[in-house]
């Protein structure tokens, strides 16, 4: 489901790239929803067979396979002719247009390429997480990224085509998710219990996607299609926009207000982030409406929102889930693979169709050579992601190489106390922790806090009834349980990034002989996976050295006993043979 919504994207985003060196056709003219004209580009075909502002056109007697074109600028190849009916007061007259390619200078390409790498890193950081970590506040950022992450569909809209019905499908139905999709995840940042009216808002998110779904179809369709005059609904449209949108602004601002202490600073980036791209689409969307800002203007804004997926590693890591590197390396692996193939493709339209003017062979070659690379991708994928790893995060995978020697040299450790500093000290220093913690339980069964780092001398020093449930938990799990998932206890315990997130329990004999706590790293992130799969990798011979070590134990408790048992013996038999 992730990757076949980020296919549709890609198809009918990507295609766009190719007006960098082969422009679409335009007439040079702009319509509102009312179908009237409301701009008129100079020197373009539109100007110079007479139109006016204030013209309105007919579509519902236009030619069906050209009336996007008559709202959709740059959805037209150079060359086509197009035959419009224009309306002026009581005045009928038909005017015949044939299209010119759109204006193509270096910032208008630039424009175009930012958008799409805009797009490439909204699809692929919303899909990262999702794959990572699936959750309700994830598929609603997800569905945001889709939707309004600013790419153009002209290229998959043009006036004939067989995709442009699909485009404009996918368009009606992911922009209406998008809106609701950044309210849901709004509503429930930093709230996964949502209570009160974020509650309401959750509940009631499938209802507001059918309502916009609804009114941006009869906007279009309506508008676009049969010639309605529907400015009036597009009004209603641009206020409930802002609505949502403002909506989603202000459940960051209350959960910015309500935080306290090192909370609100971490997510002080993360409401700043989200507020400059949601006001930025506002202010976009009433532009569009009543100025009808130039394209470069109109363009630039919609690159902006970029601000947001490079905040949401930041979101992720206040929501605990995982550790913003973890996105970071896997989302640069899914960019690069994505970017190659559209620069293979790319090669491909332009060599045949540009160069050789050959459409159908140039159709064919990029049919082969996307089939060819998707069933090269699997082995690419480990390429680029070993490379990736070994550029980006070579400090990360030598702590991991760290543990892993700590790990396998664990149960040849013959002191209590070089168990303990391998089980806390190594690797708070290796994964820079803001804390850990070992209790080992003692003959009376209680547990000790026996080694710490990042515990302050007032937290506790043994667990108590209390922790019952989460030492159940532990010896039925045998695994490290996130502290997230399982809320353990709030008072005597560290507080910031020191605060637990992670127990990691040691199995002897199928009794619990020891738990460890790790904190967050030192500037808040979250243990990723990879990490607490490493630190999970220590309990095994960390377990193995308190069973040699309790074995050895016994062993000279029974040799002592032994000893005595004889002693005994020899002062019996001595005392048996002494006259009386």
């Amino acid at each position: 489901m992730v990757a076949a919504l980020a296919v549709v994207v890609f198809a009918l985003s990507l295609p766009d790239i190719r007006r960098v060196w082969q422009p679409s056709g335009d007439f040079g003219f702009t319509s509102d929803f009312d179908n009237v004209i409301n701009f008129l580009a100079p020197h373009f075909p539109a100007e110079q067979a007479g139109l006016k502002i204030g013209d309105w056109i007919d579509v519902a007697a236009t030619d069906p396979a050209y009336r996007f074109s008559v709202g959709v600028p740059g959805t037209l190849v150079p060359g086509q002719q197009v035959k419009l009916i224009l309306v002026d007061g009581a005045q009928r007259r038909d005017v015949s247009l044939r299209s010119e390619p759109e204006v193509m200078d270096d910032p208008t390409k630039a424009i175009i390429l930012s958008r799409e790498f805009a797009m490439l890193l909204f699809v692929v950081t919303g899909a990262a997480l999702v794959l990572l970590r699936p959750s309700v506040a994830t598929w609603a950022f997800y569905f945001y990224c889709l939707g309004l992450n600013g790419a153009p569909f002209s290229i998959a809209m043009l006036s004939g085509s067989p995709w442009s019905w699909l485009a404009l499908i996918a368009e009606m139905l992911l922009y209406p998710a998008g809106l609701v999709g950044i309210v849901v995840f709004a509503a429930l940042f930093l709230h996964p219990e949502a209570t009160g009216w974020r509650y309401m808002v959750y509940r009631s998110s499938a209802l507001a996607w059918l309502l916009c779904v609804g009114l941006y179809t009869y906007i279009f369709i309506g508008s676009r299609w049969l010639g309605w005059r529907a400015g009036a609904v597009s009004i209603v449209w641009l206020y409930l926009e802002a609505a949502l949108l403002f909506l989603a602004i202000y459940a960051f601002a209350d959960t910015y207000l309500r935080s306290r202490g090192t909370d609100r600073q971490r997510i002080r980036m993360v409401v700043f982030g989200f507020g400059v791209a949601l006001a930025v689409s506002i202010v976009l969307n009433f532009l569009v409406a009543y100025i009808n800002p130039p394209y470069w203007l109109r363009a630039g804004l919609l690159v902006l929102p970029i601000v947001a997926p490079l905040t949401v590693a930041y979101a992720v890591i206040k929501h605990r889930v995982i550790d913003a590197s973890f996105v970071v390396s896997r989302t640069l692996v899914y960019t690069v693979m994505t970017t190659f193939l559209v620069g293979i493709l790319s090669f491909i339209d332009w060599f045949f169709i540009e160069k050789l003017k050959l459409v159908r062979l140039g159709t064919i070659a990029e049919v082969a050579a996307a089939v060819g690379i998707g069933f090269w991708f699997n082995g690419l994928h480990k390429r680029i992601d070993w490379l990736i790893d070994a550029t980006f995060f070579r400090q990360r995978h030598r702590a991991e190489r760290q543990l892993a020697q700590i790990a396998a040299s664990l149960p040849h450790l013959t002191k209590i106390k070089a168990i303990a500093e391998a089980l806390v000290a190594e690797p708070v220093r290796a994964l820079a922790l803001a804390s850990g913690a070992l209790f080992r339980r003692g003959q009376d069964g209680l547990y000790v806090r026996e080694e710490s780092v990042g515990w302050r001398q007032e937290d506790i020093a043994r667990l108590d009834d209390s922790d019952d449930r989460l030492i159940a938990l532990l010896l039925t799990e045998q695994c490290p349980v996130s502290l997230h998932d399982h809320p353990w206890r709030r008072e005597g315990v560290p507080i910031g990034s020191a605060q637990p997130i992670l127990a990691v329990p040691l199995i002897v004999r199928r009794e619990l002989a020891a738990v460890v706590f790790y904190g967050s790293h030192v500037h808040g992130e979250a243990l990723d996976p990879d990490e607490i799969k490493a630190i999970a990798g220590l309990a095994p011979g960390a377990a193995a050295a308190y069973d040699h070590l309790e074995a050895e134990a016994m062993k000279r408790e029974v040799e002592s006993m032994r000893r005595e048992l004889e002693t005994v013996r020899g002062m019996l038999a001595e005392a048996q043979i002494q006259p009386t």
